[in-house]
């Protein structure tokens, strides 16, 4: 590869409106450029094995609540392990709704389905540039509903360009608006409670499905 920049993302204790930052978006701007978003460790080896061995330029972000976390502990899976990008991977697959996310979202999106009782597709996207389009239009023609959970700001995040893509080419299938979890447009505050009041969490998920299976 011409060069691999791994990069720490995304939010922690006490990491302030800078080190929590998710900026994975910053990067999709930059044309030719990959960008890889894991959610645990397995996926981290072959992804980055997969970058290394690219002929393009990868940004790898490296989650800092990820680093230590129980749910991304995977075991070694081994010298030849790869993942190509613009793969994601089904975390559950379910009928009532296609969730939409990546990185520390993941064990967040699937906590909530199963504390709010819902079956559902969870897509872990895992690189963001190429994304898996094919594999979300799939799951959007047969959930017909879709929730997107990232924990960018909103305006601008990546989010918008998924919401955007599937809204034009899944238009016919949808039985409802297609939503978004999200942070507000606001810095990562410093104090942990209040970073968590602004986060994606399990319960706003949670709700956010209910919603949207009413719907």
């Amino acid at each position: 590869a011409p060069i691999v920049v791994r990069m720490p993302g995304g939010f922690a204790k006490c990491g302030d409106p800078w080190h929590s930052m998710s900026n994975e978006v910053f990067f999709t701007h930059a044309i030719g450029w990959q960008v890889a978003m894991p959610s645990n460790a397995e996926d981290a080896v072959g992804l980055l094995r997969t970058a290394m061995r690219s002929n393009n330029p990868t940004m790898f972000f490296e989650h800092r609540n990820l680093l230590d976390a129980k749910y991304a502990r995977k075991p070694y899976p081994g010298n030849e392990f790869v993942v190509p990008f613009g793969k994601a991977k089904f975390l559950k697959e379910g009928t009532d709704v296609t969730i939409i996310t990546w990185g520390a979202m993941c064990e967040r999106s699937e906590q909530a389905a199963l504390e709010a009782g819902i079956s559902a597709d969870i897509i872990d996207l895992r690189t963001l540039m190429p994304w898996d389009k094919e594999a979300c239009l799939k799951s959007l023609a047969k959930t017909n509903k879709c929730l997107i959970v990232h924990e960018d700001n909103k305006t601008a995040g990546f989010g918008a360009e998924i919401s955007a893509v599937l809204s034009k080419e899944s238009f016919d299938k949808l039985d409802a608006p297609i939503e978004r979890i999200t942070m507000p447009d606001i810095p990562v505050p410093y104090n942990v409670g209040l970073m968590e009041s602004v986060l994606p969490t399990v319960d706003k998920i949670k709700q956010r499905l209910i919603y949207l299976s009413n719907y």
